[in-house]
């Protein structure tokens, strides 16, 4: 059974911010007050402003417009992973946007196809939420992974001039490097899925729930979704690694 929430209700539970912020004003941490009253307002401005364009977007529920929104989730995913994985962003917007995409794609072409199989096929309502949980937890472990796999040690470096001297090729030479990064992404994903239900309630699933599923339906969807995570980001990881590796072998020559 749904249950709407009013505007006024939403406004008056905003007052539980208070606790936190009072908290911390009390101990002496102003500025950080001051960036969680930002947080929480910037938060808020972009959920609404997202929340209107998807209402008017399933409205439409129009194939094209569907598919250029999934691409602009893409890209805009990867400027972000690229700042925060301290990358130029512009040379490598492409790449990643291409890594992620190649990834997504056949997890989402599953869930459309086998899993929901909504009518129309490419329905808003299913592909962009899907999209937008696939590309997120994508995108976490891709910042660890490029940020682990770019920051080099001078035994790293040494590695890899002594292999390219020996005659392994630019892959071959970083393959420690790829591991020990895709390791360092995908351990998060393995601890998470090892506790999944037992520690927390995962957020698709909790979300099913209050929307008026039954427990054991909403359990099937989140067995899916994890699934899927684990694929999109072991996958996005795999090539935005390989891209990055072709990104700076051509910036040496």
């Amino acid at each position: 059974m749904t249950t709407s929430v009013a505007w006024s209700d939403l406004a008056l539970f905003y007052l539980i911010a208070l606790i936190p912020l009072s908290l911390l004003w009390t101990m002496g941490l102003r500025e950080l007050s001051r960036d969680l009253i930002i947080s929480i307002a910037r938060m808020s401005v972009q959920l609404l402003v997202i929340g209107f364009y998807l209402q008017t977007v399933f409205d439409l529920d129009n194939l094209v417009l569907n598919l250029v929104w999934l691409v602009a989730m893409a890209m805009i995913a990867a400027v972000t992973t690229a700042g925060r994985a301290k990358m130029p962003r512009l040379k490598s917007t492409l790449p990643l946007s291409a890594a992620m995409l190649i990834a997504m794609l056949p997890v989402l072409a599953m869930f459309v196809f086998i899993l929901s199989k909504p009518v129309p096929w490419y329905s808003a309502q299913i592909t962009i939420p899907i999209a937008g949980m696939l590309l997120g937890n994508a995108l976490g472990s891709l910042v660890i992974a490029l940020r682990r796999f770019n920051l080099r040690t001078p035994e790293d470096k040494d590695l890899i001039e002594q292999l390219t001297t020996m005659g392994a090729s630019k892959v071959e030479a970083r393959r420690t490097l790829v591991k020990a990064a895709l390791g360092t992404a995908a351990s998060p994903v393995i601890a998470s899925m090892a506790t999944l239900g037992l520690v927390s309630l995962p957020g698709m699933m909790t979300g099913q729930i209050l929307g008026g599923f039954n427990p054991i339906e909403a359990v099937q969807y989140q067995i899916a979704i994890m699934l899927g995570i684990c694929a999109t980001q072991t996958l996005s990881v795999i090539l935005a690694l390989r891209f990055s590796i072709y990104m700076e072998t051509e910036s040496e020559l």
